[in-house]
């Protein structure tokens, strides 16, 4: 079991080597192709290192040109280590940029869901004001006029001059018709019309 995690281990940690290098190999030639001179001095080592081959084959002694290799090398780590290091740098801090906008936009969306949910809420609390004030309106309509036909006593005789007007007379005269009373005088001429 021990065999099989280390194994597991071992896998993970080349995967990772692996991402490595396939990102310093990104930097390095981001920063090759940035700088002409990187660029020339990466080219000088790609022809000695031909040149080098080249006289391997043909059976010469090659030491200068592995010497002239190993001063180019040491070149191009101090032309290329910097620049590296500094895209790197770059790189970090771009991405903890991007979390930091990632977070305050989050932040925002939160700030706007809770507006709006206040906004609805309270919207819904103007209809449901608005509701209950036309119930209620309409609740003491509906009172106003049971409380005007109860305030009728129909026994009671009347005349013209218990009314305000023509139409409360009229009105009265109706509902003490409906009732069974009859007009109580209001009507004189029979047009349907009280006091006129």
């Amino acid at each position: 079991m021990k065999e099989k995690e280390f194994k597991d281990f071992i896998k993970v940690l080349k995967l990772l080597l692996i991402l490595g290098c396939i990102y310093a190999f990104m930097l390095i030639l981001e920063c090759i192709v940035s700088s002409i001179w990187n660029l020339l001095l990466f080219l000088a080592i790609i022809l000695v290192i031909l040149w080098c081959y080249y006289r391997k084959k043909k059976e010469k002694t090659y030491a200068k040109g592995i010497l002239i290799l190993i001063i180019l090398i040491l070149l191009a780590i101090w032309s290329i280590g910097p620049c590296v290091y500094q895209r790197h740098i770059a790189q970090m801090e771009k991405t903890e940029l991007e979390e930091k906008q990632r977070e305050i936009e989050g932040k925002q969306y939160m700030k706007k869901m809770e507006e709006d949910a206040k906004k609805a809420q309270d919207e819904v609390k103007e209809e449901s004001a608005k509701r209950k004030a036309e119930e209620d309106k309409s609740k003491n309509s509906e009172k106003e006029k049971n409380s005007s036909t109860q305030n009728y006593n129909f026994k009671e005789d009347r005349d013209c001059s218990d009314f305000r007007n023509a139409s409360e007379a009229t009105e009265f005269m109706k509902k003490s018709k409906a009732a069974g009373f009859g007009d109580h005088r209001l009507d004189r001429n029979g047009d349907g019309i009280a006091c006129n």
